[in-house]
Parts: structure tokens; sequence; C-alpha cells
């Protein structure tokens, strides 16, 4: 008998006090993304603000600007920017269900800690809600734009986001990851980048109204030194980042095709710089499909001389091939497994070179690694770490095994004759 007592109890304060803070839906307006940019030294935040009340139905028929308001507020804050809005809108935001926050260049190159530091106080606000940079301009200038199957403008923004996985050429940092790598000595931080694109005309049929039409891309990283925008990085030097930081959950490895040795003839050499592939004339290219990559990250300190070391285990699939070569022979799909492993180390260089002799800072979190390895020596040096970064010797190794090879063993083009 006084175990039911003790649950009815249970069950009735859990009733009473479930809603305690309820507001009505028609009372808010739900925040899906904000922008955070700076004009004249004030915080201007916009907002996609949907209405929770309307249905599918009443959104098809009364249209998209119905169910999608865009409102501005400024403040000499964040929160006062929020209050701004209320004087302009007539539903309270609720940042409940935000999932991106997108921020102007000029905003991100101020520093953000002291400016999202409400940001993630505000018990409402996710701390999973992705960060982006918009990369050459204002945040509002990306806001809005729809190129995709979604409704909403926000959940096209999160999905082309969260194709990171297919595609390792951006970065899916979070608030809290955020926050904890600033925190973290020994590594800065790296955001994904958004900008618009305009549009390429596919049908040349359609009456031109004079208007352009964009889309977003998300493709390549913004670091950050403390909390202080510096530079970016392309695509492919996010992609050798990501390696680096065991982040690859998938994507394509392009490399220029091995040929058979025949008459001294050998593997010809990715480009040094610039992006790859860069399709030198008459130069076959093939491609490895990641189904499983494994980094390890090591420091080596001797003789007072500090050298970061990088050892990456890579399983993955033939995705093409173009070229003179057999993939039935075994000596062949070495070939393919090196010149797979190469591109990866030559592009994992260049991103290095680039944040060490060009940013001078450890993006890469190797201070970390030096920090649980040498814990007493960290204590001494960890204030020059960067300094130390940017003199230190590097090592990567590539190992690359092709498991699965596809339907057929020879090029098409070469069954073909060619």
């Amino acid at each position: 008998m006084k175990k039911i007592v003790l649950l009815s109890f249970f069950i009735l304060s859990l009733l009473l006090t479930g809603c305690w803070n309820a507001r009505e839906l028609n009372e808010l307006g739900l925040t899906l993304v904000i922008g955070l940019d700076l004009v004249d030294d004030k915080v201007l935040v916009t907002a996609e603000v949907v209405n929770p009340i309307y249905s599918q139905q009443s959104s098809t028929t009364t249209g998209q600007g119905s169910y999608v308001k865009y409102v501005q507020g400024v403040g000499n804050n964040i929160y006062e920017a929020y209050r701004d809005i209320t004087l302009k809108f007539d539903r309270r935001l609720s940042i409940v269900h935000n999932r991106v926050f997108i921020l102007g260049e000029d905003f991100a190159k101020k520093g953000l800690v002291s400016q999202i530091d409400e940001l993630y106080r505000d018990v409402e606000q996710r701390e999973t809600a992705y960060l982006l940079v918009a990369k050459g301009g204002k945040a509002y200038e990306v806001m809005g734009i729809n190129s995709g199957l979604e409704e909403l403008p926000s959940n096209y923004i999160t999905k082309i986001v969260e194709n990171f996985k297919y595609n390792p050429k951006t970065v899916d940092t979070n608030l809290v990851q955020y926050i904890k790598q600033y925190y973290k000595m020994g590594h800065h931080s790296i955001i994904g980048t958004i900008e618009k694109k305009e549009k390429k005309v596919i049908d040349q049929t359609v009456e031109k109204t004079g208007t352009q039409d964009y889309e977003l891309s998300v493709i390549g990283s913004a670091i950050f030194n403390e909390d202080v925008l510096v530079g970016y990085l392309n695509g492919n030097d996010t992609k050798s980042v990501n390696f680096v930081m065991n982040k690859i959950r998938g994507g394509i490895i392009t490399f220029p095709t091995p040929t058979a040795q025949v008459e001294g003839s050998s593997t010809p050499p990715p480009p040094v710089e610039g992006e790859m592939p860069n399709k030198q004339k008459d130069q076959n290219l093939s491609s490895v499909i990641v189904i499983k990559n494994n980094t390890k990250n090591d420091v080596e300190m001797v003789d007072g001389n500090i050298k970061l070391k990088t050892k990456i285990e890579l399983r993955g699939s033939l995705g093409e091939v173009v070229g003179n070569i057999d993939v039935a022979e075994k000596e062949n799909i070495i070939k393919l497994e090196e010149a797979c492993s190469k591109a990866i180390e030559d592009g994992i260089k260049r991103a290095f070179k680039k944040a060490q002799k060009e940013y001078g800072i450890d993006i890469f979190g190797y201070g970390l690694v030096f920090h649980r390895k040498y814990p007493e020596e960290w204590k001494r040096i960890k204030k020059d770490w960067d300094e130390i970064f940017s003199q230190a010797d590097f090592e990567i190794e590539v190992n690359t095994d092709i498991i699965r090879t596809g339907l057929i063993n020879t090029p098409i083009n070469k069954i073909k004759g060619k």
C-alpha cells in the first residue's frame, strides 16, 4: 500500500510541474537559423523564423512567404539585438530549435568568445547548433537561399553541412565543440565556411527575368587564432586537416593513374601546388572511395628537438580507373594503393605547410598529443607551443588497402582498345 501511495505522489508531481513554464505556440516565433554581423560596430542579428501553427497544407496554399519570415535587430550585443526585434516583430523569439549560426566575416574577425558567451549560457540554445562563417561577406547575404528540395532554407543549410560525412572538404563544428577547442591549449579551431554562388543556367529556353539564381556552397574552412578569424583553407586542405584529426568518414581520393613499368616509364607525380585534381595534359586520373580511415598522431622529443608524426591506415574500394592498367594483377593494385597514399601524403604536407608557415598555429591538435605524452614538459612550453609548432619537423606515413575493385578488372578505355 505504501508503494502505491508513493507512486501516486510521484506521478502527480510530474503532472503538476511539467507545464510551469509553458508558452503557447501562437505566441512564439521559432528560429532555425541566426545570422550574426557587425554593422557600424553594432551587432546585427538576422533570424529565420518559422510560424509553428502553419500546417503543411496552409504553407502550400499561401506560399513560403507566410511560412518563413526574416527579422532583424541591432544592439551592443546579441541579447540587445534580440530585444530590438521584439519592437519590430509580433512574436517572442524562441531559439530552442535553432540549428545553425552563420557568422559574418567582420563579426568573426572581432573575436567570438566575448560575443557568443551569452549563446552558450542560454538554457534554450542547442549546444549542437552548427557554426559557419560567411566567407567574404555578411551572414544575412547567404540567408534565405534555398536551391534544394527542402521546404525551409534552414533545412537546406543543415543538410548540406551534414553531407560532411560524404565529402570531408568542410567541417561540421558545432557550438560546444568550438568552446571546448577554444579552452584547450595546443589546438586552434577551424569552422566551416558558407558562400553564395551563382547558379549556371541549365534551361536556356526559360525567359530571362533579370534576376540571378543562387545556391550555397560549404566547401572549405575558416581558421581561428584563439577566437579571431585569421584566414581560410580551401576544400582539399580542409580534407587533409580532417585526415590528420581522424574525422574522415567517407569521400573519395583522386590521384594520377600509375602506368605500367615499361621502358623506364614511371608514375607521374601529382602537382605540388593547388588543389587535387589539377589534371595535366594527357594525364589519367583514378579514384578510391574511402570505406574506413584510422589516424594516429604522435610527438617525439629527442635532444630538445620535436618531431610531429602522423600515421594513416586507409581502407577503400576503387571508384574509377582511367588508364592502361589491369587491376586483376596484384602488382597493379599495389601501384594504385601507393599512388593513393602519395596523393594523401602530398595533400597533408601542403596543408601542414600552410598552417605552419603561413599562419603559425596548430590547427591539427598536436599540442594535445604533446600534453598527454609529456605533461611536465608541457607546463614549461605551453605558452610557446605555436612558435614551437611552426619550427617542428613533420613526418607522415599513409598506407592504403584497396579491398574492392568493382565489377570489372580492365578500364573501359582499354577494353575499347584505346
